[in-house]
């Protein structure tokens, strides 16, 4: 591609510095033939040449650095100035028309696989890739926007845009105000994920490393109908496996009453949050057979970086009965890292849930 857009094959966990964490990490995966959905990066370059237009990049470092961080009027100023100088301003040629031909050859070869007609309107998931995000250092999901089920060139221009914009909510604008000058501008470095969509008929994330204990012969796996938001977000309360690596076998598992999923919009352009058939809110989301693919798969990933990973998934049912996984993200496990390195902490918490760990690992909680 060019100076803009880079598709995941040409990229590795090393293209960090310009295309996030996210970006990179799912580079690495396709590296590694692992399962994940076809996509491409709207690289740091993107935004930094934007920012360069027009005096913008002195107009944001001013808004951040002259905030009261303490005063919550102050920032939500700083924030609504922010994001109108990012969302009003016109885009320049070259990064609109480089961003429409890289989503428009996405569209028009998965249109051409799967025997689709409308070729010019795949749906992708459009999710920013901060360049401190993933780190080992510390997890950041969350901190800046996602949006689904985004389809057509100008739509995917504007959710682009708008996770340019999601870099001033007034916590990151906080929490830069304080920062060196050189510091805070690397801290709003940011790439932008551009995604197929996977059609999930199950979600959830995967620890391969128990986030009670620390126990690296776990897995441990949250799922609930749909696709993944509701889990990541904490706005359900998702089933809960945990296999052991040996074999694998299940240990044990906690099936939740899951009241609400999200799925696509009937209409064709983003989500809705609805409410489960009565008849699936009791039952299991997951077989076992699907459990060991996913532990399988998670098993794969860690081996492959080395270290326990936290991984975002998906799971398409086919008619035919297969099951098929796609990863969505993979990431270091930090949050039994932070609990064990924490002075105020003596011994695990065992009673903490899974879902307050995955809540927690979605929003950066540190």
């Amino acid at each position: 591609m060019g100076k803009y857009t880079k598709r995941f094959e040409e990229l590795r966990s090393t293209d960090r510095p310009t295309v996030g964490g996210k970006c990179a990490s799912l580079g690495e995966m396709v590296q590694a033939q692992m399962p994940v959905p076809a996509g491409f990066a709207v690289t740091v370059d993107a935004y930094e040449d934007f920012r360069d237009t027009e005096g913008r990049r002195q107009k944001l470092m001013d808004i951040v650095t002259g905030v009261d961080p303490q005063n919550a009027a102050s920032l939500q100023d700083a924030h609504d100035q922010a994001v109108e100088l990012i969302l009003a301003a016109e885009l320049p040629a070259a990064i609109h028309d480089e961003i429409a031909q890289a989503y428009l050859q996405l569209s028009r070869e998965t249109a051409d696989r799967r025997g689709d007609t409308d070729t010019d309107r795949i749906a992708v998931a459009v999710r920013s890739s901060s360049v401190d995000e993933d780190s080992d250092a510390a997890s950041f999901a969350g901190q800046q926007e996602t949006y689904l089920w985004v389809t057509g060139v100008e739509d995917v221009i504007a959710k682009v845009r708008e996770c340019w914009a999601s870099l001033y909510t007034p916590q990151a604008v906080a929490y830069r105000s304080g920062m060196p000058e050189t510091e805070g501008m690397d801290a709003s470095k940011i790439s932008v994920a551009v995604q197929l969509m996977a059609d999930a008929d199950v979600a959830g994330v995967t620890f391969t490393v128990s986030p009670r204990t620390g126990d690296r012969s776990v897995v441990a796996i949250n799922a609930s109908w749909g696709l993944g938001q509701a889990v990541v977000s904490g706005e359900v309360t998702p089933d809960e496996y945990w296999l052991s690596k040996v074999g694998p076998k299940i240990t044990e598992r906690r099936i939740a009453r899951k009241d609400h999923e999200y799925v696509p919009n009937p209409e064709g352009t983003g989500i809705v949050f609805r409410e489960v058939d009565e008849a699936r809110r009791e039952v299991a989301c997951l077989s076992d057979e699907e459990l060991f693919q996913l532990c399988e798969i998670g098993v794969l990933v860690e081996k492959h970086y080395g270290f326990p990973q936290d991984i975002e998934w998906a799971l398409e049912r086919h008619t035919d009965g297969t099951s098929h996984v796609m990863l969505l993200q993979a990431r270091p496990e930090t949050n039994w890292k932070k609990r064990r390195d924490s002075k105020d902490q003596k011994t695990p918490a065992t009673t903490t849930s899974l879902l307050n760990l995955v809540s927690k690992a979605a929003k950066g909680v540190q």
